[in-house]
């Protein structure tokens, strides 16, 4: 649902219509009574009123079939957020508010910065009304955009793929939107590159014997309905029906109009017996989208994970990448890396890890701010569409103004750095920063292997990388003293890695994990519970050794050996634990939907977040 408000036609809020309850508590110790005046049955909330001490309404915005939707804000932290209020005939019906509530255990839990975020759901005791708080997206409505949006293939791409991983989040949860259209495409700040999904109210649960609020009915408006949710095919739902909508929706922008396949129900059903005309759209693109547009589901490109495989063929057609892969040993693995401590002799699987040694001394990796204003746009556009690159971890290590525009240098990795180049160029060209210089020199390519696992954790991103750094990205090999208990490899060359670890919380768990881009990730430091080094174990370490220094207030460093080049990496998991092995790190081959949907479950109900670096080894005098 969306409503317009009257004083800024171009700005919309969206409120899904979903449901999902947490239940909110009933007043703050610290909040004043809020005194409400008698309404009469059926009347909803009105401007003025707190709800449960918390969300104070600060304006009607729109009313639509199901409820009605308002700006608030969260009085203890100030956050504007959305409401929408359940109408009262469906917030009586304990089937509808039990559905409701089975649909917010999945809304809820969805972390991507394609998808609206779902805050809670909850009763307001005293005026007895349901209501659903989202965030606050100030944004334009896609629909009203779609004949002023010039978009060539690489931005039609960016946006499938951005929109295809959003909902390839919310289909490993086990729900699916059936309304996917532009109504209910929102571009915060007018960007296309930060579309966002909204309006998740007709969800449903994919799993046996699930309904939703609408049942198994038909959802969605009719020009962007598959043709299942029109009765054929057996109404076979599933995500493969979001795969048609979409489709529809690319059209739409590619055409600059909304496609004409509405009408009646009966010009509905007989306008998708055949894809539709594609001659609008450009030709890399026809293929996928027809692949995406077959009227019959089991024919229709299946799962979100195909449409992104197709994705990633098109741009690498377009846009060939020449980044050498790191070198590897025979099995294709890295060569001989270990991550242990004198005594521990912690041996990984194929021989990867790596070996703690004595702190350095370094600091973290400084980020020089930008000193001019072209430099901080190019930093923030950057920063918010990095969550959204597929198969990357990358972080701006620096920003410099430079003659013509920002010099702007990331690092970490990617499936395939010249997309990922490409998509934050776009990002930086609508807002008029046209001639930034991007290095990804510090960018190693990642196998799709390695994707599987970037695209899982990306989805807890911690916003800063503050509690895991290092001094700098590359590190050189050099012989190391022919002494057990100083290196891991005595007489051989080895490069010597320092990490500063911050967690700032004793009372918070971790895990440390190993990764490296042929997709290798080995869990290390954790706890409690993994049967691995935890947090007790690491002071241990500090005391006992010199490979760890206990600095004081959860501040830790270390330094890790490698007598390999190429590049490595380190990712950080803060929460609650335990940090199971099979959740964290699965081997190579049982990283499909299945580990991702209990990975993210396991995060949203722990509170997970992550954060990663990646440096490299070379060898003495390479730069």
């Amino acid at each position: 649902m969306s409503g317009t408000p009257e004083d800024d036609p171009q700005k919309t809020v969206f409120m899904p219509i979903s449901d999902g309850t947490t239940g909110l508590p009933r007043g703050g110790t610290n909040a004043p009574p809020t005194q409400f005046a008698p309404r009469a049955p059926q009347v909803t909330i009105q401007v003025g009123d707190v709800l449960n001490h918390i969300f104070e309404v600060r304006r009607f915005i729109a009313r639509g079939g199901m409820g009605e939707v308002f700006e608030g804000v969260n009085v203890t932290s100030d956050e504007r957020v959305a409401i929408k209020v359940i109408l009262p005939a469906l917030a009586a019906d304990p089937d509808v508010t039990g559905m409701f509530r089975k649909e917010a255990r999945t809304l809820t839990g969805l972390r991507h910065d394609a998808l609206v975020q779902y805050r809670v759901l909850a009763q307001e005791p005293q005026l007895g009304v349901l209501y659903i708080v989202t965030e606050y997206i100030d944004g334009l409505n896609l629909s009203h955009e779609l004949g002023r949006i010039e978009a060539g293939a690489n931005d039609l791409l960016a946006l499938l793929r951005r929109l295809a991983q959003g909902l390839q989040a919310a289909h490993r949860l086990g729900a699916i939107h059936r309304d996917i259209s532009p109504d209910n495409v929102l571009l915060e700040g007018g960007r296309l590159s930060q579309a966002k999904i909204i309006d998740f109210g007709i969800a449903k649960d994919i799993s046996p014997g699930s309904a939703t609020i609408v049942g198994d009915g038909f959802a969605g408006k009719l020009n962007y309905v598959a043709p299942e949710q029109l009765g054929d095919y057996g109404r076979d739902i599933g995500p493969w029906t979001d795969i048609y909508s979409l489709g529809l929706v690319v059209l739409a922008i590619a055409q600059g109009r909304d496609v004409s396949m509405g009408g009646s129900l009966v010009d509905a059903v007989n306008k998708r017996r055949a894809v539709p005309d594609l001659a609008s759209v450009p030709e890399p693109l026809r293929l996928l989208l027809t692949g995406m547009l077959q009227p019959d589901p089991a024919k229709r490109l299946r799962s979100m994970d195909a449409v992104l495989a197709q994705v990633e063929a098109i741009e690498v057609k377009l846009r060939p990448t020449a980044v050498v892969a790191p070198q590897t040993g025979a099995s294709g693995l890295p060569a001989g890396m270990k991550w242990g401590a004198a005594g521990l002799a912690l041996v990984l699987v194929a021989g990867a890890g790596f070996w703690l040694m004595r702190p350095a001394g370094h600091s973290g990796v400084p980020v020089v701010s930008g000193t001019g204003s072209p430099a901080d746009l190019a930093r923030s556009t950057i920063d918010s569409v990095l969550p959204s690159v597929g198969c990357t971890w990358l972080q701006i290590t620096d920003i410099t103004p430079g003659p013509r525009g920002p010099n702007v240098k990331l690092a970490g990795v990617a499936g395939n750095p010249a997309a990922a180049q490409n998509e934050i160029s776009q990002a930086l060209a609508q807002h008029h920063i046209q001639e930034a210089s991007i290095d990804f020199g510090d960018v190693a390519q990642i196998t799709q292997s390695g994707c599987s696992a970037l695209d899982t954790y990306r989805q807890v991103r911690a916003p800063d990388s503050h509690q895991l750094t290092v001094p700098q990205r590359k590190f050189a090999m050099r012989m190391q003293p022919n002494d057990p208990s100083q290196t891991g490899y005595p007489g051989e060359k080895a490069a010597n890695i320092v990490l500063q670890l911050a967690i700032d919380d004793p009372k918070a768990d971790f895990a440390l994990i190993g990764l490296e881009p042929s997709g290798l990730i080995s869990p290390e430091f954790s706890g409690p519970g993994t049967g691995v080094l935890g947090r007790d174990a690491l002071k241990k370490l500090a005391t006992e050794t010199h490979i760890v220094t206990d600095r004081g207030n959860d501040h830790y460093q270390m330094q890790l050996d490698v007598n390999h080049t190429g590049w490595s990496g380190v990712l950080l998991l803060t929460g609650k634990g335990p940090f199971e092995k099979d959740v964290i790190a699965p081997p190579i081959g049982q990283r499909g939907p299945d580990w991702t949907t209990h990975f993210v479950s396991e995060a949203a109900a722990r509170g997970w977040q992550a954060q990663m670096v990646w440096f490299k080894t070379v060898e003495e005098g390479s730069q």
